[in-house]
């Protein structure tokens, strides 16, 4: 009965701790941005960009496949994107 018992702990304390590290890997995940310019950056949030610069959402492996037909731009900290290289901050 004993055996019995700690295999059902171990067995739960297993799920507890892999749903623990899937909620915390899924919030820190980072994607590619690319806006109508050709301009692509990464971002670690997901925020609501002006309409008129259609831009589109990623996962980071889209990065390595496309990376020659877009203008890679630095990561900036804070709210913002990119509009012909430069950084606008909202």
């Amino acid at each position: 009965m004993k055996l019995r018992t700690l295999l059902t702990t171990a067995a739960i304390a297993a799920i507890v701790g892999v749903s623990a590290m899937a909620a915390t890997s899924t919030a820190a995940s980072a994607r590619t941005v690319c806006n109508n310019y050709g301009d692509c950056w990464h971002e670690t949030n997901r925020y609501d960009y002006p309409t008129v610069l259609r831009v589109r959402f990623h996962n980071n492996r889209w990065h390595s496949h496309h990376h020659d037909h877009y203008n890679w731009r630095d990561n900036h900290d804070g709210r913002g994107y990119y509009r012909q290289g430069m950084w606008v901050t909202f």
